[in-house]
């Protein structure tokens, strides 16, 4: 009987772990920086959440005893953890033998593609509006999406508390014209009064939003002798260019430092992009959120019945918001 060969294993896998975040950084930038937490040891997790209360300070008459009390109290958030997969790949045995310009291997390209795909699969999903789910039915396990975190809103499956959901005003959901820098100003007030102390944010912002918010750096005047607008631009004369691009924003009530993003609320059936993509943005602490892997980003190779190798990606992940306050987002798809 022959021995078992590492060449003959029919399902070998390997853990690619943050690798293929790292490969794809420029288009899976909140994947990269968010921080990893613990291993969860089941699909459904939940940590605490506390919010400190104000209390009064009147002063306490000389001989006074202390007849009630009062003590910190925590409450729950939870959500459930997904598993994704990717369509797979396979490369068929005539494919191996043809010659592709600029592919030394195919089979080595449509692996690497499949798990640059799982990438971005995942930057969607954990960008995205939809609501984490058990599994039931026809319905598959559902990681909370970033933006249903920061819902004002109660979630429909295991709604975060309402001490810990952003307030109204940390949201704007005008049309992207008339998102202004007093509109940012307004969201970050209201979420440093929340936190207690001015934020210091990632915006994570789709194109459309990142133009328009460069564009608050630019100044308009009006020309009384010909009524026209006459918009003044920062210009390097010596490289000979226009430049209009701000990424960092400072004000009294906080900092963002913008990305921009083109995989933000996209659509879960499809995965295509929607109106609401490029024209919104998200506003995190990345200090309150977690990556927390169940199983790490696996590529798996199947058994080869005779057509070819083949395989896929899959990954068991949960997105965990520690706590909403202090955060927000613009949502708007015109």
């Amino acid at each position: 009987m022959a021995g078992m060969y590492e060449t003959s294993v029919p399902m070998k896998l390997l853990e690619l772990g943050d690798t293929i975040f790292i490969a794809e950084s420029e288009k899976t930038p909140f994947s990269r920086l968010v921080k990893r937490g613990r291993k969860p040891i089941e699909m459904l997790s939940e940590w605490p959440c506390q919010k400190h209360v104000d209390r009064a300070f009147t002063g306490t008459l000389d001989g006074t005893d202390i007849s009630s009390f009062e003590s910190t109290t925590r409450e729950k958030l939870s959500g459930y953890a997904m598993l994704l997969r990717t369509a797979g790949w396979q490369v068929t045995r005539l494919a191996q033998l043809i010659r592709a310009a600029g592919v030394k291997s195919e089979k080595a390209k449509q692996a690497a593609d499949d798990s640059l795909g799982l990438a971005r699969m995942m930057e969607k999903q954990l960008l995205g509006t939809d609501d984490t789910r058990a599994e039931s039915g026809g319905n598959a396990y559902r990681s909370r999406g970033a933006f249903s975190w920061l819902s004002d809103s109660e979630q429909g499956v295991l709604p975060v508390p309402s001490n810990f959901r952003p307030a109204t005003a940390c949201h704007y959901t005008g049309t992207l014209a008339n998102f202004a820098a007093s509109s940012m100003e307004t969201m970050l007030e209201t979420m440093a009064t929340a936190k207690k102390g001015p934020v210091d944010l990632a915006g994570y912002v789709g194109l459309k939003l990142k133009v328009q918010m460069s564009g608050w750096a630019q100044r308009h005047v009006e020309d009384i002798n010909t009524a026209q607008a006459l918009t003044r631009y920062n210009l390097d004369a010596a490289e000979k260019k226009i430049m209009r691009i701000v990424d960092w924003f400072e004000f009294d009530a906080g900092t963002v430092h913008t990305f921009a993003h083109w995989y933000l609320a996209h659509t879960e059936a499809t995965g295509a992009a929607t109106d609401y993509s490029p024209r919104s943005g998200l506003f995190l602490d990345m200090d309150m959120w977690e990556l927390n892997f169940l199983q790490q980003p696996t590529a798996w190779q199947v058994q080869d019945d005779g057509g070819g190798p083949r395989g896929y990606h899959d990954v068991v992940y949960i997105l965990k918001c520690l706590n909403p306050l202090g955060q927000g987002y613009v949502y708007t798809n015109s």
